[in-house]
């Protein structure tokens, strides 16, 4: 059954916001951005039935509006036994390499089995900063993406990892094979990401998208009998925007091989899956203190694809 909600205005609240008004007025528990999903979403409306779709809107009084709120659909937390390869684990935190295709956590409207999944089943306590969909999830990586990830095991570890990530004093270094040649053998990629105007999956380089930072080093380049080039490459965050790497190597015309969101011809590679890997992550332990520094080799699946150029 959906949520019904009903406020009528008081004089007191002449000309408020439509959103502070109703976070005022409905109880505690509801939040200010709860409010604003609920009017984006269409759930909010007048006396008369008419939507209230901006925020902004100031009310009068005596105007009433009702909302009705669908519910949420459950959470898949169940826990399912997964092989994660566990390189690092301490009391307060654990690296694992994620493999790929498995989504880091639940999202709207995708209730497969995730990461999360996975960390239950292993381990008996996560941290739940994050939200009750993301316990442990310090980070994440993209669902088609391979590699290590910090899950913290209390919320105190949370809290301090995420203060690395914050404070750039982490170092995350990835390995991707991309098509066609980038401009010189290294580089930086310095252009703000925000989400795609019409296509709502996608990423893309907007002036109205935030800071984004990414160095490459072209590592090997390869040609195929027909003439197209390959490039494996080492790229640096300095920044965390989702789908980074794979938007700024497609801004530079070299797409991630295998990336079905970004290059026009990502199904020629589709055995081989996406291919980025989160290889490199360097850092020191907030609690210890020690220098920790965790490398994955490279997959089979990358050597598989360099032996295999020839057919391209």
């Amino acid at each position: 059954m959906n949520m019904e909600l009903r406020s009528e205005v008081d004089p007191e609240w002449e000309g408020a916001r439509i959103d502070k008004f109703l976070k005022e007025t409905l109880g505690d528990e509801i939040s200010r951005a709860s409010v604003q999903h609920w009017i984006d979403s269409g759930w909010v409306k007048d006396a008369s039935g008419k939507k209230i779709d901006k925020a902004s809107y100031k009310v009068r009084p005596g105007e009433t509006f009702e909302i009705s709120v669908p519910p949420k659909p459950p959470l898949n937390l169940e826990p399912i036994q997964m092989n994660l390869e566990v390189l690092k684990e301490t009391p307060e935190y654990m690296i694992i390499r994620k493999p790929a295709g498995i989504a880091s956590h639940s999202g709207p409207g995708d209730r497969s089995a995730t990461l999360v999944n996975g960390l239950l089943y292993k381990f008996k306590e996560l941290s739940r900063i994050g939200g009750e969909a993301r316990p442990g999830i310090v980070h994440r990586l993209d669902k088609p993406t391979e590699g290590l990830m910090l899950v913290a095991k209390n919320d105190t570890a949370h809290a301090r990892l995420s203060e690395l990530f914050r404070t750039r004093k982490i170092t995350k270094k990835y390995l991707a094979w991309t098509q066609g040649s980038l401009p010189d053998g290294e580089g930086t990629v310095d252009l703000p990401i925000g989400r795609h105007p019409t296509e709502r999956l996608k990423m893309t380089v907007t002036s109205k998208g935030r800071p984004s930072l990414t160095h490459y080093k072209v590592l090997k380049t390869v040609v195929s009998k027909n003439g197209r080039k390959f490039s494996l490459v080492e790229a640096l965050l300095e920044t965390g925007r989702t789908h980074q790497i794979r938007v700024h190597m497609q801004s530079l015309r070299a797409p991630v091989v295998g990336d079905l969101l970004y290059s026009k011809n990502a199904q020629i590679f589709q055995s081989f899956g996406l291919l980025l890997l989160s290889y490199h992550l360097e850092f020191v332990d907030p609690f210890s203190k020690e220098e920790v520094s965790v490398i994955l080799p490279v997959p089979e699946r990358f050597l598989r694809f360099e032996k295999s150029t020839d057919n391209f």
